[in-house]
């Protein structure tokens, strides 16, 4: 029963059982995201936004990263933004940081506002994937950079790692032919992938062109 419900829970908390999700999303994806961020250069002044920023623990990692940066977190999850809020509310009161509830659908920024975003274990959820990307692409500034982080690599040594999970959330395990070829569909350049040893963990890493339109 705890597992379903925490399951329930994991693409848009809520409830009681939502803010067991956001807890154990903070505690069992915190070593994931370090190893994801160690991928990407932090600049002093970036301007970041972590999409799907659950309870904020990447916000606040990012946070300890900028000096005078600042970095933006959206969630369509009301409660997973005031989980976020919470705890990054020193950040928040000092400026460094700022949650909003939003889609990665929508994202409520202009054309070329940030330097890098970045997405933790969310992109299986993304409705229309290569359309979300572009998204992303838009408020992304030239030569600004994705990071997406993933636990739910697909290996061909054990293909049904993830069936249970898949099956219950009804989302899919990535490859990294998967999402490079989705990042080059969108318009990204200089695409990376790396998988962590002796683990399913993937992360990759793209670019936004220097000319880019939005027509």
């Amino acid at each position: 029963m705890k597992y379903h419900k925490l399951v329930e829970n994991a693409a848009k908390p809520k409830g009681f059982w939502g803010k067991m999700m956001i807890r154990s999303m903070n505690k069992n994806h915190s070593y994931l995201t370090d190893w994801g961020l160690d991928h990407i250069e932090v600049k002093h002044n970036d301007r970041i936004l972590d999409i799907g920023c659950g309870g904020g623990r990447t916000v606040s990692k990012l946070c300890g990263l900028i000096g005078n940066g600042k970095v933006y977190g959206i969630d369509y999850s009301g409660l997973c933004v005031n989980k976020s809020e919470k705890l990054n509310s020193k950040n928040i009161l000092c400026g460094k940081a700022k949650i909003l509830q939003a889609s990665v659908s929508n994202i409520p920024f202009e054309d070329n506002t940030f330097d890098i975003a970045s997405a933790v274990e969310t992109y299986y959820f993304w409705q229309d994937k290569v359309n979300d990307l572009k998204e992303i692409l838009r408020v992304l500034k030239p030569n600004g950079k994705i990071l997406l982080v993933f636990e739910m690599l697909k290996s061909d040594t054990d293909p049904f790692k993830w069936e249970k999970v898949e099956r219950s959330l009804g989302i899919k395990a990535v490859t990294a032919e998967d999402i490079s070829q989705a990042l080059l569909l969108a318009g990204y350049i200089n695409i990376r992938t790396f998988v962590k040893s002796e683990t399913s963990w993937i992360c990759a890493v793209a670019e936004k062109p220097k000319e880019w339109s939005n027509i």
